[in-house]
C-alpha cells in the first residue's frame, strides 16, 4: 500500500519531484524539480547526488531515515551552495562532524534538521539565515558551541536541543527570539547574557519547557525576570537542578529562586528535580493550579516535608521519588481544613524513600482522603514497602501496581 501511495504522490507532483533513484529515467528533468526525497543508505556516495547539481530550483532536500547513522560523501558540502532556493534541508542521521560556512548562502531556508549527526559546532554564517523558522539539533551529542549571532534568527519558532548534553549555556541573544514557540531546554548559566532572565520576553513558548542547571540561578531577582507567569501557553514545566547536592549550594537561595519561578495557573504538568531546600515555596500545591493533572517531585534529597498537594483538585498522577530526608507524612499533605483531599488522584507513586517511617492520617471520619472513582486509587511503593511502621487505614482501599 505504501508503494501505491508513493506512486500517486509522484504522479501528482509531476516534474516538480525527483529522487536519486529516478535520475536514469529520461522523462525526469531535475533542473525543473522543486522537491526531492530519498531513503538514506549506509553509505551515500558521489554518484547518488549527481542529479542534484542540475536541480537549481530545488526547494526541498529531505532524506528519510534508514537505520541509525549513514555515511555521506564530502561532495554534499559543495552541492549545497548551488541550491540557493532551498526552503527545507535535512541532513539528519548523516555521520557529519561539521557544516560548511556556505550554509549561510541559503537565504530562503526555513527548516534545517541536523538531528542525530556528529556536528560539533554550527558555522557563524547560521546567523544570516533570517528566514529560518525551525532548527532541529536533537541528539547532537557532540555539539558544544553556538554561533555568536544566533540572536539574529528573529523568525525562529522551533528550537529542539533535546539530549544535547554538552551545551552548558544558551546562545547569546536568545532573548531576541520572541517568536519561539518550542524550546525543548533552557540551560541556565551565570554569565551575563546567558542567565535565566533571558527568558523574559519569550512569551510565545508553548507545550513543554525544561529549565535545567538551575544551580546557576543564584539571584532570585533574575529568576523573577524569567516571567513564567506570562507564558500562558505552557502546559508542562520541568525545573531541574544539578543532581549533585553539595555544600556549595545555598538552600535558602534555591527556595527563593523556586518561589520566583511560579508558572501560570493553567499549567497541567510540573516536575521539580534535585531541588536542595528542606521545604517548598507556597505556590507548590496552591489550589489555584486547578488544571494540574501530574506532579513529580524527584531527588529532592533534603526535603523533610511535603506541600499541601491534596488541594490540587484535578491532580491524577503524583510521584515522589528520592526524597531521602522525609521521615513523616502528616495532615499537611492534605491541606488545612480540606475535607476532600486528592479528589481526582488515580496513581500515587513512591520510590527510594529510605528515611520514611510513618504516614499519619487526619481524623478519617471528617476527612475522606483519596475519594477517586470506585473509592480506590493505584499505589506503588517501590523500595519503601516494609519499612513504614504506620500507614493510614485508607491504604487498604488501594490497588497496588
Amino acid at each position: 500500500m505504501n508503494g501505491l501511495l508513493s506512486d500517486l504522490a509522484r504522479w501528482a507532483a509531476g516534474e516538480t519531484y525527483f529522487g536519486p533513484e529516478d535520475e536514469v529515467e529520461a522523462h525526469l528533468q531535475p533542473e525543473r524539480s522543486r522537491h526531492s526525497s530519498y531513503t538514506r543508505d549506509d553509505y551515500d556516495g558521489i554518484k547518488k547526488f549527481e542529479a542534484f547539481h542540475k536541480a537549481k530550483c530545488l526547494r526541498t532536500f529531505l532524506p528519510f531515515r534508514h537505520g541509525e547513522t549513514s555515511y555521506v560523501t564530502n561532495n554534499i558540502v559543495g552541492l549545497l551552495p548551488n541550491l540557493k532556493r532551498l526552503r527545507v534541508l535535512s541532513l539528519s542521521g548523516y555521520n557529519i562532524s561539521e557544516l560548511h560556512d556556505s550554509i549561510g548562502e541559503l537565504k530562503l531556508l526555513r527548516y534545517l534538521d541536523l538531528s542525530f549527526t556528529m556536528i560539533r559546532s554550527l558555522p557563524e554564517s547560521i546567523g544570516s539565515l533570517y528566514n529560518l523558522q525551525t532548527l532541529i539539533l536533537r541528539d547532537c551529542s557532540y555539539l558544544t558551541k553556538w554561533p555568536s549571532k544566533m540572536g539574529n534568527l528573529i523568525n525562529l519558532c522551533y528550537l529542539d536541543i533535546t539530549d544535547v548534553y554538552l551545551i552548558s549555556e544558551m546562545p547569546l541573544g536568545i532573548k531576541n527570539l520572541k517568536r519561539l514557540r518550542k524550546l525543548s531546554d533552557f540551560a541556565v548559566s551565570r554569565k551575563i547574557g546567558h542567565g535565566i532572565e533571558e527568558l523574559m520576553d519569550l512569551n510565545s513558548l508553548r507545550g513543554t519547557l525544561c529549565i535545567s542547571r538551575l544551580e546557576n540561578a543564584v539571584d532570585p531577582r533574575r529568576a523573577r525576570q524569567a516571567n513564567l507567569q506570562e507564558k500562558q501557553d505552557l502546559e508542562t514545566l520541568v525545573l531541574k537542578w544539578s543532581s549533585d547536592i553539595t555544600d556549595s549550594r545555598d538552600e535558602r537561595i534555591e527556595k527563593d529562586v523556586l518561589g520566583m519561578l511560579q508558572p501560570h495557573q493553567g499549567l497541567k504538568e510540573l516536575t521539580i528535580n534535585s531541588y536542595s531546600a528542606t521545604d517548598f515555596p507556597s505556590w507548590v500545591g496552591d489550589p489555584c493550579f486547578s488544571n494540574m493533572v501530574l506532579l513529580r517531585l524527584e531527588n529532592c534529597e533534603n526535603c523533610t516535608s511535603l506541600p499541601a498537594l491534596g488541594l490540587l483538585k484535578s491532580l491524577k498522577d503524583l510521584a515522589i521519588t528520592g526524597m531521602d530526608g522525609l521521615q513523616r507524612i502528616g495532615c499537611d499533605i492534605y491541606g488545612e481544613g480540606c475535607s476532600n483531599p486528592f479528589p481526582s488522584l488515580e496513581t500515587l507513586y513512591f520510590k527510594d524513600m529510605p528515611g520514611w517511617k510513618c504516614w499519619h492520617a487526619c481524623d478519617e471520619e471528617q476527612v475522606e482522603a483519596f475519594p477517586s472513582p470506585a473509592s480506590a486509587f493505584y499505589l506503588e511503593l517501590f523500595s519503601v514497602i516494609g519499612k513504614i511502621a504506620i500507614l493510614p487505614s485508607f491504604i487498604g482501599r488501594a490497588r497496588y501496581l
